[in-house]
């Protein structure tokens, strides 16, 4: 039976005559070098069917056919002379035009082929075609071209981003770039370096810590904002500005505390009448009780005139002894129980003077609670920031056991805080930081809910200039989404706190610049914003 040839490649279509059934019939006769010369050599040489170089020639119904011409079922056998004579024929490669100059017998252009660098072949990454009849489809190349495609063009070989260095699909670079955090950037504002012509040029991630903290062209609200300087301007005029205005801003800060002392002095004033008002109801309550002590005078006074009356009828009467006697013994039961109700109106007077006693204790005690919250009030100027060093130890066994870290609590100006720390679950996650709200002793006396502005510094301790920070400030987003981080606390500490769920890796804050002696220092600095 004939030979059925088959090639993913096409390396048949090369080589032999591809019918329109799709099947692969004789020799291709335009490969050869010498062509056919007559008629005689074509009859001897050529299939009647395909009119390609017989393979495999056999006489079927007269006529030389090669084997796969003649149809499925027959019994034939192959003339060996023609098999011969084909098989020395010198061809070309099937791959002339595409340069290979390559030529031998018919029976080695197959093989020839495996080897050919002109074969076109698929990419071995598997890129596909993006325009023209293979659209779509793994694209073909000469062997020879494939290293250099695979090195320079390939869109599926991988190269190394010189910002992050990490490893990324040549189609995917310039998405990539566009992404990465460690990608420069120009400043948003075009800020020059050291008065060049210049523009900065900033890691995208580090974007928003030199707006905050170094950006001389970024606009910024005057300090003295919260006492009514509505000035905006750029971070290298803000000196200026603080020169220039100097007297105004004294003036509007004068004008504030003087608002906050009259504001304090009202509520001590309210206070102090309060506690007038309480020392009034005492006093009525005293005279009242006078009232009753009197009464019961006035009733012994009158007991004992009837006492005299009765002894005065003992000596003028004697003759009724009896009579007077029983007087006399009931004027004594009288007594007795006129002494009772003495005793009963001196214990009920003895409770009204230790209540008394009380009341005064009391009103001690709250002019002393009065008093310091004016000392309070008046040894400090309005405050509107604070300051937590925080020296955290044991970082190592703290991460391995990924608890939480409470700092010790701190003031806000009357606002009572704490810091906390949730170190992260794998060593190259990030590390959250937080800030809650404490129960405080002035919290009647304060604005809710609180707004502020923080800053995390992580402490460098080989260069103090390249600390560590990050800075934010609660909007009024914030307010509607997080409520229960800013209100005023019911319990110990409020449940959520507000601060930066990624303020850095657990493999970066390891680091010997961050980490001494297995500990590390963070400088927490709040300050308060206005109300919204």
């Amino acid at each position: 039976m004939a030979e059925k040839f088959t090639d993913s490649e096409g390396r048949e279509d090369l080589v032999y005559v591809k019918t329109e059934d799709g099947g692969y019939r004789g020799w291709r006769v335009d490969l050869l070098i010498d062509p056919l010369s007559n008629k005689m050599e074509e009859k001897i040489l050529l299939c009647s069917s395909c009119k390609g170089m017989l393979r495999d020639a056999c006489v079927y119904e007269g006529d030389l056919k090669c084997g796969v011409c003649i149809p499925e079922g027959v019994a034939w056998q192959p003339v060996k002379m023609n098999r011969e004579i084909v098989s020395d024929k010198m061809i070309s490669c099937p791959l002339k035009k595409r340069g290979c100059e390559w030529s031998d017998t018919v029976t080695s252009a197959i093989h020839h082929l495996e080897e050919c660098v002109f074969l076109p072949v698929l990419c071995p990454l598997g890129c596909v075609c993006l325009e023209g009849e293979r659209k779509g489809k793994v694209m073909k190349l000469e062997k020879r071209r494939i290293q250099e495609h695979q090195r320079d063009s390939c869109p599926l070989r991988e190269l190394v981003c010189e910002f992050c260095m990490n490893k990324v699909k040549a189609y995917e670079m310039n998405p990539h770039l566009e992404d990465c955090e460690h990608f420069t950037v120009p400043c948003p504002n075009e800020c020059v370096i050291d008065g060049g012509e210049r523009t900065r040029q900033v890691k995208r991630r580090d974007v928003p810590v030199h707006l905050a903290n170094e950006c001389l062209l970024q606009k910024l609200e005057c300090p003295y904002w919260v006492y009514g300087c509505r000035e905006e301007m750029e971070r290298k005029e803000m000196d200026l500005h603080e020169r220039e205005f100097m007297h105004i801003h004294y003036r509007l800060s004068m004008t504030d505390m003087k608002l906050k002392q009259v504001e304090t002095s009202k509520l001590l004033q309210d206070k102090l009448d309060t506690a007038t008002e309480r020392i009034v109801l005492v006093e009525n309550i005293c005279e009242s009780k006078s009232k009753e002590l009197s009464e019961l005078t006035q009733k012994q006074i009158v007991t004992n005139d009837k006492l005299d009356r009765a002894t005065k009828k003992i000596d003028f009467l004697q003759n009724d002894f009896e009579i007077i006697t029983k007087e006399l013994s009931k004027v004594r039961q009288d007594q007795i129980e006129t002494s009772k109700d003495n005793q009963l109106l001196k214990d009920k007077l003895d409770t009204a003077n230790t209540k008394i006693v009380n009341f005064e204790k009391q009103i001690t005690e709250k002019d002393s609670e009065l008093k310091s919250i004016i000392e309070v009030l008046y040894s400090y100027t309005p405050l509107s920031t604070g300051h937590l060093e925080w020296k955290i130890t044991g970082v190592k066994q703290r991460i391995e056991n990924k608890e939480y870290t409470y700092s010790d609590p701190f003031y806000v100006g009357l606002y009572k805080c704490q810091g906390k720390i949730r170190w992260s679950d794998d060593n190259t996650g990030e590390v959250c930081v937080g800030i809650y709200i404490m129960k405080g002793g002035y919290d009647d006396k304060l604005h809710w809910p609180i707004r502020y502005k923080f800053t995390f510094i992580l402490t460098n301790h080989i260069n103090n200039n390249n600390n560590y920070e990050y800075t934010e400030q609660v909007t009024k987003e914030d307010l509607e989404k997080f409520p229960d981080s800013f209100k005023r606390p019911t319990q110990l500490r409020n449940d959520r706190g507000f601060g930066i769920p990624s303020l850095i890796s657990n493999t970066e804050i390891l680091e010997a610049k961050y980490c001494k002696e297995d500990s590390i220092t963070l400088l927490i600095k709040i300050e308060l914003l206005p109300a919204l």
